[in-house]
């Protein structure tokens, strides 16, 4: 019945959306991106712009439209080469690209090439995944594919638009990430004595993970606002909580890493109790926190190196400026705290989850005995 109400709160959505959009376009100036593909180059202008405009020539394409009303048709689009090559779309012949079309009763329909069209090679890695897995984890790849969708799902219909709408971002990641957390396990192992233990010790190590980050993104007096980018669109995210996004992407990011710890420390007990029924509450516990102590060793480096990898652009800006920037200075960036912080309260997070998880299998395992 959720899934249904969300299904049908997605409709709706879009219709409305559609129909925003349809009131927009009822003006002089109708705009829309379409997909087009490279031809070839049909002509070079050269020594016709001033230079101070940073832009040093304009190639000319022949580009066949393949969508929309002009499907099929063959325009001419120019593609500005600028001095500075950061600036430029390197495009290739037979390449499919984003064109912008301006429509206008005085002028006609304009065609500028915006982008690459990656769509194609997005699908094709997304379906090299979903092949691998299914190929290599049979069924049970199908259930962690499965999940992921539900997911995705979860955050896309319910935790960003809640935030949107000026809900906690906290508290929205906590129940979010405790539902996932469900919906995961549930697919992989069925409301086992496991999967509860898995779902119990990932809950509470994902929620002391967002306290730490809360507590210290607070501490450190940080606005939310980690990127020039998110100060460019500041006034779109207005009634938004911008500073608890921080510790919400903690909250989401480390749940992935925490669970794993969880169920690999659950599934493990599980056997070593079904192998050894006379174990020892104590050995149960001191065999979870050896296997922990194993998992902890890669498993923090993956989430801190994870974390380093998506801001490695901005590390080496400000490695190449080390220079001019003392120590004092670059650990107060608020991109580079805000790194820290969501790489170091996560870890914190796999770390208590691995005692928290071996003492729950205690408990659990006690009452079955009882």
């Amino acid at each position: 019945m959720k899934k249904f109400i969300v299904l049908l709160l997605s409709i709706l959505s879009l219709v409305i959306f559609s129909e925003e959009i349809d009131n927009y376009n009822e003006g002089t100036v109708k705009e829309e991106y379409i997909k087009g593909k490279i031809l070839y180059l049909e002509n070079t202008i050269k020594n016709s712009f001033n230079e101070q405009d940073g832009i040093k020539e304009i190639e000319e394409y022949r580009v066949k439209i393949l969508e929309g009303e002009d499907k099929n048709k063959e325009v001419l689009v120019q593609s500005p080469i600028y001095i500075e090559k950061a600036y430029n779309i390197f495009i290739r012949e037979a390449q499919n690209v984003v064109l912008y079309k301006e429509s206008s009763d005085e002028t006609g329909n304009t065609y500028y090439i915006v982008d690459i069209d990656k769509r194609n090679s997005i699908l094709l890695i997304i379906g090299i995944f979903i092949l691998l897995t299914i190929f290599i984890a049979k069924f049970k790849g199908v259930k962690a594919i499965l999940s992921l969708v539900i997911v995705v799902g979860i955050i896309y219909n319910i935790f960003l638009p809640m935030i949107a709408d000026g809900y906690s971002p906290i508290l929205i990641s906590t129940l979010c990430a405790l539902l996932s957390s469900i919906v995961t396990i549930f697919l992989t192992t069925g409301f086992t004595q496991k999967g509860v233990v898995a779902i119990l010790g990932a809950v509470v190590g994902v929620i002391i993970a967002g306290s730490m980050s809360m507590y210290f993104s607070y501490e450190m007096a940080m606005t939310g606002f980690v990127s020039v980018e998110a100060l460019n669109y500041s006034t779109l995210l207005q009634g938004v909580r911008v500073r608890e996004i921080i510790s919400a992407g903690v909250i989401l990011g480390s749940m992935g890493a925490v669970m794993d710890v969880s169920m690999s420390i659950s599934s493990a007990l599980t056997e070593l109790k079904t192998v050894a029924s006379d174990i020892t509450k104590k050995e149960i516990f001191d065999s979870g926190m050896r296997i922990g102590a194993d998992i902890i060793g890669t498993m923090v480096n993956t989430l801190i190196l994870a974390y380093i990898g998506s801001g490695i652009l901005s590390t080496l800006f400000i490695y190449l400026q080390k220079e001019q920037f003392p120590l004092i200075r670059i650990l107060n960036f608020e991109s580079i705290a805000a790194d820290i912080v969501r790489a170091f309260a996560g870890s914190i997070g796999i770390l208590v989850a691995v005692p928290i998880t071996s003492y729950l299998c205690c408990i659990m395992f006690t009452k079955k005995n009882s």
